[in-house]
Formats: structure tokens, sequence, C-alpha cells
């Protein structure tokens, strides 16, 4: 099939899936309100690929069969291939804005990420079935979602609770499973679901050790969904949550049947646990690409808001969004040594003696797109949305549109709610966008979700602490301790 339009997409939802939201039971998902916005820009990305303009940066040709399929489904042999997932990366975010974590971008390149730890660790056969499951991906551009954390039914304890997903019969054509995993961002209107693993698995835990594909209305799967935050206020009014509200869910297993073909893991901890342990790191420059992006129209909307009510005139306000305008600069520097630390990885995988060592040179390798999602990206963006709360000030707390085009009061509106050389229509649309991007129920979920973007933070910090880079940095203070004559 190749390359799919906006239209086919679209097509391919209206499959029965069993979809609930704000309490009822959805039976075409491409109908629904509360999924028109994102539904508009999803469709819009899958017609971009198709648009000349954009086709050389998003898709590439096979090299088997000579079909166009996307970019971001690239397995990159060089540093050229690299930044041509940069480019696409770079271009797929920034048409969405940065505003979408759950792309179907970013699975497309943690599935690339899986095979390669897979392969890098020996798991030859798994390896093979999830480059299977990517070509079948080229070859019929589906948008993939995820569905990797247990549920919280008990905190406390590393170990897999009995409500989440695991194998409750083992067929010769396949597994029957059971239970529920969260978070699913785009779930509800992605067309398949990878099951995989977030925390490791224990000896005695094997029937929990799955991974897994299936498509959505896959019999027995039940995708539960938060509520919604696009509520069809229009674009003027939310012109963030009407479009990128991708929706979140729980996924409820209930006795699935998951084929044989489709299964990858299926009780071996020593795979289940090493699925993301060794990837070469494709997932990490998609996100550092994302957030970049989200960065820069965090900083361009400031900039603008700023502009609307006079503010960027004063040195006060001149210098809260030069740090935000600094913060970019690195961020796209980051995104640079991401792809750089990319390249290198494959490089040293395919050739281990190629890479260069000695005096000058990390003794360690280095993790550079994982490391900025953790700890750099959060505060960049936290950031860059209080300087956003901070020039737009209570300026955000403002009329609807409907206050603008109302007979009776319109004309008050367009003489009173103004800017500096603002008229009051240029006013309102842009503080109804900070609005939504600093107060709104969408805007709450988005400073959650960054946070949270890598996993549990503290949990991030620890494996960076226990990390060989630490050893490394140990022995370059011990070298000066060494070296200091006794008392």
């Amino acid at each position: 099939m190749g390359l799919r339009s906006g239209a086919a997409y679209l097509e391919g939802l209206r499959d029965g899936r069993s979809l609930y939201i704000n309490g009822e039971r959805v039976d075409d998902v491409t109908a629904h309100p509360a999924f028109q916005g994102v539904l508009t820009t999803l469709a819009g990305l899958y017609d971009a690929q198709l648009n000349p303009e954009f086709a050389d940066i998003l898709t590439v040709r096979d090299e088997a069969s000579g079909e166009p399929h996307s970019t971001t489904l690239l397995e990159a042999r060089t540093h050229d291939d690299v930044l041509a997932r940069l480019r696409c990366d770079r271009l797929r975010t920034e048409l969405t804005y940065g505003m979408m974590g759950r792309l179907p971008d970013f699975m497309n390149a943690y599935l690339l990420d899986v095979k390669s730890s897979l392969e890098h660790v020996g798991k030859h056969e798994e390896a093979a079935r999830m480059g299977a499951y990517l070509a079948r991906l080229r070859r019929e551009d589906l948008a993939v979602t995820h569905t990797l954390v247990d549920p919280q039914s008990d905190r406390s304890t590393q170990d897999a609770p009995p409500e989440a997903v695991r194998i409750v019969e083992r067929r010769e054509d396949g597994v029957v499973i059971r239970g529920a995993r969260l978070l699913s961002t785009l779930a509800p209107v992605a067309d398949e679901v990878f099951v995989g693993p977030y925390v490791p698995r224990r000896p005695g835990q094997e029937d929990y050790a799955l991974v897994c594909t299936l498509p959505l209305d896959a019999p027995g799967l039940k995708i539960v969904c938060r509520q919604a935050y696009d509520r069809g206020d229009g674009l003027f009014d939310t012109p963030l949550s009407g479009r990128f509200d991708e929706g979140d869910a729980i996924l409820v297993f209930d006795d699935v049947f998951v084929p044989e073909d489709r299964v990858v893991v299926a009780g071996d901890l020593d795979a289940y646990n090493n699925v993301v342990r060794n990837a070469v790191g494709y997932g990490p420059l998609q996100g550092a690409a994302r957030s970049t992006s989200k960065l820069k129209f965090l900083a361009g909307l400031a900039t603008v808001a700023a502009r609307t009510t006079g503010r960027a005139a004063s040195p006060r306000y001149q210098e809260e969004l030069g740090e935000v305008m600094g913060l970019l600069n690195v961020a796209e520097g980051i995104l640079d040594g991401a792809a750089v630390d990319l390249s290198r990885r494959i490089g040293g995988r395919r050739d281990p003696g190629s890479a260069v060592r000695g005096h000058g040179c990390p003794t360690e390798e280095s993790r550079v797109g994982i490391a900025a999602l953790t700890f750099f990206f959060p505060h960049a963006i936290a950031r860059a949305v209080e300087v956003l709360r901070l020039v737009a000030g209570s300026g955000a707390i403002v009329m609807t549109e409907g206050e603008l085009r109302h007979e009776e009061i319109g004309h008050l509106v367009e003489k009173y709610v103004h800017g500096p050389e603002v008229g009051a229509e240029r006013r309102l649309q842009v503080m109804r966008m900070v609005w939504d991007m600093t107060c709104s129920p969408f805007a709450a979920r988005q400073a959650l979700y960054e946070r949270y973007y890598t996993g549990d933070p503290v949990v991030g910090k620890v494996l960076f602490f226990n990390a060989p880079k630490t050893r490394e940095a140990e022995a370059l203070a011990e070298r000066l301790l060494g070296a200091t004559p006794a008392e």
C-alpha cells in the first residue's frame, strides 16, 4: 500500500474498536467531537508526505522494494541517514509545534531502538520479529502507539501487580493475555499498539514478560480514555487543545488473543529486560527534535505576547525573553549533538574498532539525547512557560471570541480591549493562545507530560548516577587527588 493519504488514515480507524470516553461507548472515533481536532492534525501530516513541497524530507525510497515510506522508519546506516532523519523529525515536529509527544514518529523511532537493542544483546530471533514488523509499517504506513506502564495499584514495589498484563494461556498459534496497561497516549486515534516493557521483570514473573503488537480493534481490547480537553470551543478560543489533544487511555486486555506472528517476547526474562536497555538512540533524537520545536514555539509565542502588550520594549522583559532564546540556542546544539551521538553509536556497533580512543577522548559512551530529555528539556520548557505567563500577566484571563462577535458588546470590546498598535481581535487571539498554553486543562496535562516524558525523573537520575560515565568523572578527580603531595 505504501504511503497513505489523510483520508485513508481516517478510513482505517473505522474498525469497530471498543472505545470509551466521557462515559459513553464510541462507535466511530472519526465522527466523535472529542477527536476532530487531533484527527485533522494527523490526517494533515499524512497528506504532507504526499505534498511535493515536503516529500523529499518526509519520505525515502525503500532499498528492497523501491517504494516510498516515511523517513521516520528509516534505519540509519550512515551519518547522512541520521541527518535525513533529523530533518524529517524537525519538520514534522514543527508542523505540530512540538505539542504532540506521541506522534507516530515517536513509536517508529522507539521500535527501531527495540530492534537495535535486541540485536546488540544477541536476541536475534526477537530482533528479526521486530524487523518484520517494521517492514510491515513501511508497507502500510500505520500509526502505532504504545502501552508500557503497569497499573498504579501498588507503587511500593517494583514487582508486577496482579492487574498487569500477563499471559494466561499459551497455544500453538499464540497466547491469550489479560490485564491492564497505562498510559497509552494516542491510543484513541492510532491503528495499532505496541505492548512493551517499562520496568524489569524478575524470576517468577515470566508470564508478565510480554512484548507484542496488536491492532486496536482486537477482540477483547478496550480503550478507556481520559476526559477530552478538546470541547469544541473553536480554534480561536482553544487553538492548541482544539488541534493537539492526543488523548490518553488505559488499555484493558480482557482475554485478548495474540497470534504467534505478533509475539516478540513471551516469557524470556533476559530478552524482555533488554528490549530497550541497549538502544542506539533513535527515540531520544526524535524526542529532542520535538522538545526543541516546542521550545521554539514557546519562545516565539512569548515574544508575540510581549509585543502585543507593549512589554517587549521594557529591558525587564527583554531579559526574561532573552533567557528563553538562550535556552533555545542550547537546545539546537543539543539536537545536533544527539544526531552525532546516534551516528557514532551506529558506526561503533557496525565497526567496533572505528571508535576514536585515547587522550582527549571520552572513555565512556555518552547519552546526549536521553540526558537532555531527562534533565535539560523539562527545565527549559517549564521556564519558557513561566516567562510566557510573566509577559502576558493577567491579560491571559480574557473573554472569548463570542464577546468579540456579539452584536451588543462587540464594539465595546474593539474599543477597550486592544494593545499598542494592535487591534482587539489580534490581542484576543494572542491571549487566548497564551491561556490555552498556560492555564487550560490542556496546559496542565502538557506540564505533567513534560515532567514524566522519560518516566519517573527520580529513577532517571539514579540510572545516570549508576552509569559508567560516573566512574569516568570520578577517575578525573582521583587523578588530581593522587597527584597532590600528602601533608
